[in-house]
């Protein structure tokens, strides 16, 4: 048996046509790694452009969000103002109201105070400072007097007999004596000026008839 092959190749027969040349090949893959590059890139810009856009939002809702902090803020400090106004305001009344008792409370203290045969000529007050001027029949009565004003818990201790001496009324020898108490809480109102300096005169009484 005789057998042909037909797939040899016959002398003189071209090679095959190769589908992209050598030399095209490099330019091919630089040109593959390019497009690579400018998508890779791309996708990044996009994705850092959508990262600053969330940004930006979560940003703008912080402004918004801090701006409505501030204005409350602005509610609560104006609040507290107003709050400590109003307090200063009552206490304020309340020192008035206090003021304007602190005369009163002075004459039924001193009133309460006196003994007997001792009676009152002046009463002087400057600030919580009372100056105390009266007759007595006695020492005795006088120094009564000022333990009575230092016991009162109206004045503080102790109260000081500033000047005694005696004189004659009608024929009967009298103590004249000055005494001198501080108040315990006499205290002008904040923001007001000092009280001013105020005279009582008392009506004179016969001697063994206290009063004021």
């Amino acid at each position: 048996m005789i057998k042909v092959n037909l797939l040899a190749t016959q002398p003189g027969a071209a090679p095959a046509r190769e589908w992209l040349p050598r030399d095209q090949r490099s330019a091919l893959l630089g040109l593959g790694i390019l497009v690579a590059t400018a998508v890779g890139v791309g996708g990044w810009w996009y994705y850092l452009h959508h990262q600053g856009s969330v940004i930006d939002a979560r940003i703008v809702a912080a402004e918004g969000e801090l701006t409505r902090l501030k204005e409350a803020a602005k509610l609560v400090d104006l609040m507290t103002a107003r709050k400590n106004e109003l307090a200063e305001r009552l206490s304020l009344i309340d020192r008035l109201r206090a003021a304007k008792r602190a005369p009163v409370a002075l004459l039924e203290t001193v009133s309460r105070s006196l003994p007997e045969g001792l009676w009152l000529t002046e009463i002087k007050q400057s600030g919580p400072s009372v100056q105390i001027d009266g007759r007595a029949t006695s020492l005795t009565a006088v120094t009564d007097f000022t333990e009575r004003l230092q016991n009162s818990g109206y004045f503080q201790r102790p109260v000081e007999i500033l000047t005694t001496s005696t004189e004659a009324i009608d024929d009967t020898n009298v103590v004249k004596f000055s005494v001198k108490a501080d108040a315990v809480s006499t205290q002008p109102p904040a923001g007001s000026a000092a009280a001013p300096a105020s005279t009582a005169t008392v009506a004179g009484l016969a001697p063994g008839h206290p009063g004021v």
